[in-house]
């Protein structure tokens, strides 16, 4: 499937989550920011997507560790806002690495914090398309993920 020139999908390694960039005129958005390992390379594939842009905004998915190993490396240097599913909120706003699992699987993740909560039905203006929030429990309880009407493509089908 062709993707459209303002959805940038930045493609990652085995077993870490790839990141979707989605660009408007004022900044840019990315969806999942993969391990906090791959940091220089998650730097790297969105200084060099974003072609000047800002980055304002990280969704997160769900926040196991491949998605949202990044959150935190990216806040620090571009200073953008972080949107989380609202029921992993009370485990960010303790820092719950049990009930985060990065405990228990031996993963890491540092800590960040949040802006906003998207809720499942929500409809966000992400590049210049709206995309609907829809609950997508399963893989982790709290996911959510992003679907397009207009262009009939969610977060996973362009990964």
């Amino acid at each position: 499937m062709k993707l459209p020139d303002d959805i940038r999908v930045l493609e990652r390694g085995w077993l870490s989550s790839n990141n979707i960039l989605l660009l408007d005129d004022d900044g840019a958005t990315v969806v999942d920011t993969g391990y906090v390992t791959h940091g220089n390379e998650t730097l790297r594939l969105i200084d060099e997507a974003l072609q000047g842009r800002t980055l304002r905004r990280i969704i997160n998915t769900h926040l196991h560790s491949d998605h949202a190993g990044g959150n935190a490396m990216l806040q620090a240097r571009h200073g953008c806002e972080v949107w989380i599913p609202p029921m992993e909120a009370e485990l960010v706003d303790q820092w719950d690495e049990d009930r985060l699992s990065y405990r228990r699987t031996g993963q890491q993740c540092p800590r960040f914090s949040y802006d906003a909560l998207i809720h499942p039905h929500q409809t966000l203006r992400l590049g210049s398309r709206d995309w609907t929030v829809l609950p997508a429990a399963g893989h982790d309880h709290a996911m959510v993920m992003l679907w397009c009407e207009r262009l009939g493509i969610d977060r996973k089908s362009v990964v």
